[in-house]
C-alpha cells in the first residue's frame, strides 16, 4: 500500500467518474450543484485525492445513470498509460456523437470495424481453399 499520494483504486475510480460526466456532457459544476458540494471536491474525486464514500458514489451513480460496479469495472491497477487510453476514447466518442449527418457517422464506424479486421491477425485457414 502506499504511504503518500492517492490510492490507485481512488484515482481509478475517480477517472470513472470523469468520464462518466464528459460522456454525459456534464460540468464538475453541474454535479457540484445536484448533490450540494463545492466543484473543486468534484475536481479533487476526479484527481482522486478525495475517497469518495459509499453513499456519495451511490448518488453520482444515480445522477450519472451508471451501476455502482461501472466505477470499478476493468480495474486492474491501471497505469498512467491505461487511463491516457481512456481519455482518448472519451474524445473519439464525443467526437462521433457531433457527427450529425447518420450517414457519415455510419461509414466511420464501417471504417472503424475495417481497421480492427485489418489489424487483426488471421484467424487459423482464413484465406485457404476449402
Amino acid at each position: 500500500m502506499k504511504e503518500h499520494g492517492p490510492d490507485p483504486i481512488d484515482c481509478y475510480v475517480g477517472n470513472q467518474l470523469r468520464i462518466a460526466r464528459d460522456l454525459n456532457g456534464m460540468t464538475q459544476n453541474t454535479i457540484a450543484i445536484s448533490l450540494g458540494m463545492s466543484f473543486q471536491v468534484v475536481q479533487k474525486y476526479e484527481q482522486g485525492e478525495i475517497r469518495i464514500s459509499a453513499s456519495r458514489l451511490f448518488q453520482l451513480a444515480t445522477l450519472l445513470n451508471r451501476p455502482i460496479d461501472y466505477f470499478f469495472g476493468g480495474y486492474d491497477n491501471p497505469s498512467a498509460v491505461d487511463l491516457q487510453l481512456q481519455r482518448n476514447e472519451v474524445e473519439l466518442l464525443r467526437a462521433y456523437r457531433a457527427i450529425q449527418n447518420p450517414g457519415l457517422r455510419l461509414s466511420i464506424l464501417r471504417l472503424a470495424g475495417d481497421l480492427c479486421s485489418a489489424m487483426s491477425p488471421p484467424s487459423p485457414g482464413a484465406g485457404l481453399p476449402s
